[in-house]
């Protein structure tokens, strides 16, 4: 009888060892996606980033023109 209950607590340890091993690599698959979800996310702000500085550079240009312009006209008037 000692050894069927040893035996019986050896099962029971391997099926806990086998639930979180698989726990385990549930949650690495899940990590990895959430992972290259944020990579993606990540990527599309920095483009999103780059249009606005672009934008917010062309817009300082016409701003500058338009104070040019401005100022030329004040003089000529």
């Amino acid at each position: 009888m000692h050894l069927y209950e040893r035996s019986m607590i050896e099962n029971k340890e391997l099926e806990k060892l086998t639930k979180l091993q698989n726990e385990n690599k549930y949650l690495k698959n899940i990590f990895d996606e959430e992972t290259k979800k944020l990579k993606h996310t990540i990527r599309v702000l920095n483009k999103e980033i780059e249009f606005y500085k672009d934008n917010s550079d062309i817009l300082k240009r016409e701003i500058k023109d338009l104070k040019k312009t401005q100022r030329r006209k004040l003089f000529t008037a």
